[in-house]
């Protein structure tokens, strides 16, 4: 993951990647059953883990794009899931059961990962926007407009 870790989103996506690796292991310290559900939810935050170290590492153009929207729905998804109270079968609800604050830690740590994971995002965006054409984007933009 040397490619990813070249850039601000990069890193920002390896941060959450290692944030939501310590929350899976408290799960485990913590010895809680979790729904079918929840951790399908989580096998889906994994995959679009993935993709989004493939994009960034690959520098492609919809890395920064997928990458906010990846760090929405994973800071939106812990807060549902965790933080508020009992709604549904994706709930795991944090306070009714009391953890330490080392599990309270791994659920602030990815939500602030992917908080951050959204503005570098943004900036990547925006620095895309603003740069010039490279020498040979010019060059094809202009042949093919002839």
């Amino acid at each position: 993951m040397r490619g990813a870790a070249g850039t601000p989103l990069g890193r920002a996506a390896l941060v959450l990647v290692a944030a939501d690796v310590a929350h899976a292991l408290d799960h485990a310290r913590q010895g809680r059953h979790l729904t079918a559900e929840v951790y399908a939810a989580g096998i889906a935050g994994w995959i679009a883990l993935a993709v989004l170290l493939v994009l960034v590492a690959r520098g492609h153009r919809l890395a920064a794009p997928y990458a906010g929207a990846v760090g929405v729905s994973v800071a939106v998804g812990f807060v549902a899931v965790h933080l508020l109270p009992r709604w549904g079968a994706l709930s795991d609800p944090y306070p009714s059961f009391h953890p330490d604050a080392v599990s309270w830690a791994l659920v602030a740590l990815p939500v602030a990962a992917a908080l951050n994971l959204v503005w570098q995002a943004t900036r990547a965006r925006s620095r895309t926007r603003r740069s010039p054409p490279g020498p040979g984007r010019a060059a094809r933009a202009s042949s093919a407009r002839a």
